[in-house]
């Protein structure tokens, strides 16, 4: 019976692509509130930085998921010269 190893890696995949469809909501979002109300500068940079902040976070998980998952494979390859 072989025993399923836990990926981090999925993880922080999972978390990025969340991230990123935070992002183009985001964005949607601070397309309509543009629109509505163009003078509201507080809105507006409200929206913006949320914008900022998840594309930043997506950004961080993603360059951390393709760490985990270069460290998973140079593991494999350990274990298969041994």
């Amino acid at each position: 019976m072989k025993i399923m190893k836990r990926n981090k890696s999925t993880g922080f995949l999972f978390a990025a692509l969340g991230l990123a469809i935070a992002c183009i909501l985001q964005a949607i979002a601070l397309a309509r509130y543009v629109g509505r109300l163009p003078d509201d500068w507080v809105g507006i940079g409200l929206y913006s930085a949320a914008l900022v902040g998840f594309v930043v976070a997506a950004i961080g998980f993603f360059i951390r998921w393709q760490s985990e998952r270069d460290m998973e494979k140079q593991q494999q390859l350990e274990e298969q010269g041994k």
